[in-house]
């Protein structure tokens, strides 16, 4: 089944996330005047370096085996700062770099964005802190990696402060597309004007005041990928607000085993209220047991093994110690070690689950095995009537990437059932024409497509979804009417150049194959891909 690549939140960058020292973010300086201590201490927390200008690592090489691409990197100083240069090279082709953006703040590792064109692209490569410069998250296994990965506003959503995504478009960005690097306080607090106007307590957010399901959204909002996260219709990741519940702007879904305790699956970066809810402390708390009850967002203990016993030891309480097997001076280090996870690179992060003998590290997926049920469910149920929809949408989302073709059936059936209610709905025609198109009926497909054209007309994803079918169709014309539409709209946009060079291929028009390549290497200069194709078909 063809389609575009798409971010699943964060589930690719979000191991990146790590914490340095710097003075209070631009977004933050408002707080700074009656807050300074927070402010200045949250200016060292991990979520203040969430994204930043390039930062001062050392320059490096290596090749990735699979692909054979050498990599190396370049470090100077300039007037502007630290500037970067990452190279690529294979198979006698060669591109350079420049990243804009480092994300992460290097506890883990550093990661990089490039833009182009007024576009944002992820680097392939990142520095890991012990071990150096390596793949990407997502790029390990990648055959033929390059600067062409489009990082979309959703992806970007709990990395930045404020980014000024263009509407209807995969991954094009206003200038500045960023205006807040690292996460500002109003992730958490919310919109601060009516505070500064009146600045009494009540006038902005405080989530450990809310009711308990606003109060854990705050915190899920970014510490709960699930294996899908669906927008409500209309809505973004991102149009998520402190005070409101997570299901009123998008649902996360997981694997209906992942809710059971005793099968606890492996670690997954980000996952952390997914764990913390299946501790025997968090069930038994009753709803007490949340994010804040050992974290201050505001501060990053400078003795953490200190300061987390002691919050272990603010419900459990002095007695525990003296039946407590000695030492028992580091709960954390024994109850919710440094694990390795299943998705960030061969990083190790904190085990919430609170485990009393916390499981082997060599479980392998959260995934259920081959044979095994992949039911999903919602963490929290959206609104009734968008309980379907959403579900469906998870359950082909899940099963194109974990290729379940009954874990698609039975989404495509939900959303065939709710259609009806939700006629100009472009996720939800989206989903239900990759699915036909999958089962190879373009012509039905290419009619669902073109609804979706008609509910965003300037969205050129859409018409690279009809080029798709019409293509499967085997109608060259209209195939090509509708990718030079789709480049009309985003000349970056990559794919509709793959398609438009083969389909001039099974045309036998070498001219107009060659021609293509030559728009595509324009497009994107550095391309090794484009390079070779341009190369090659020329000597045709």
């Amino acid at each position: 089944m063809t389609r575009l690549f798409k971010f699943a939140g964060m589930l690719l960058i979000a191991p990146l996330l790590a914490g340095a020292v710097a003075q209070p973010r631009a977004g933050d300086v408002r707080c700074t005047r009656c807050h300074p201590t927070e402010t200045e201490a949250y200016a060292r927390t991990q979520m203040a370096h969430s994204l930043s200008g390039i930062t001062r690592e050392p320059p490096g090489s290596f090749t990735q085996a699979v692909s054979n691409t050498h990599f190396s990197i370049e470090v100077t100083d300039s007037n502007e700062g630290v500037r970067m240069v990452q190279h690529l090279e294979r198979d006698g082709f060669s591109g350079s770099y420049v990243p804009t953006y480092a994300i992460g703040s290097g506890t883990h590792a550093v990661g990089y964005l490039i833009e182009r064109g007024g576009h944002l692209f992820q680097s392939p490569i990142c520095f890991y802190a012990g071990r150096g410069w390596d793949m990407a998250p997502g790029y390990e296994q990648n055959q033929r990696p390059d600067f062409l990965r489009p990082v979309t506003a959703d992806c970007l959503a709990c990395h930045v402060g404020k980014e000024q995504p263009v509407m209807d478009s995969l991954n094009r960005y206003e200038d500045p597309p960023i205006t807040a690097e690292g996460i500002t306080c109003e992730r958490c607090h919310g919109p601060a004007d009516a505070h500064l106007r009146n600045p009494v307590a009540g006038s902005i957010i405080n989530p450990a005041k809310l009711p308990e399901r606003a109060r854990d959204s705050v915190c899920e909002q970014c510490h709960l990928s699930g294996e899908a996260r669906i927008a409500n219709p209309g809505k973004q990741l991102s149009d998520f607000q402190p005070g409101q519940n997570l299901e009123d702007v998008f649902s996360v879904y997981v694997f209906a085993s992942s809710r059971d305790p005793s099968q606890p699956g492996a670690l997954k970066v980000i996952s952390q209220a997914q764990q913390l809810a299946l501790s025997t402390c968090a069930r038994r708390s009753n709803g007490q047991l949340w994010c804040g009850t050992c974290h201050d967002p505001h501060r990053q203990p400078t003795d953490a093994k200190a300061w987390f016993r002691a919050r272990c030891l603010s419900c459990h309480g002095d007695a525990l110690l003296r039946t407590h097997p000695k030492p028992n001076d580091d709960c954390i280090g024994c109850h919710m070690p440094h694990r390795p996870v299943s998705d960030g690179g061969h990083t190790v992060f904190t085990d919430h689950r609170i485990a009393r003998r916390p499981p082997a590290e060599s479980v392998a997926s959260t995934a259920p095995g081959a044979n095994e049920d992949h039911s999903l469910v919602a963490w929290q149920e959206p609104a009734t009537a968008l309980e379907q929809r959403d579900l469906g949408l998870a359950e082909i989302e899940v099963g194109e990437r974990i290729k379940d073709a009954v874990l698609i059936a039975h989404g495509a059936k939900r959303l065939s059932d709710v259609w009806p209610g939700f006629p100009k709905d472009v996720a939800l025609l989206t989903g239900i024409g990759q699915v036909l198109l999958g089962v190879n009926d373009p012509q039905e497909a290419e009619a669902v497509f073109e609804q979706a054209i008609q509910a965003e007309p300037d969205n050129a994803s859409n018409y690279l979804h009809a080029a798709l079918a019409w293509n499967t169709a085997h109608d060259p014309e209209k195939a090509i009417e509708y990718l030079e539409k789709a480049l009309r709209l985003d000349p970056l946009l990559e794919q509709p150049y793959t398609v438009l060079a083969g389909i001039y291929k099974e045309e036998n028009q070498p001219a107009m194959v060659h021609m293509t390549y030559e728009r595509y290497l324009k497009a994107f200069p550095k391309s090794l891909e484009a390079q070779r194709d341009v190369k090659e078909s020329a000597l045709r």
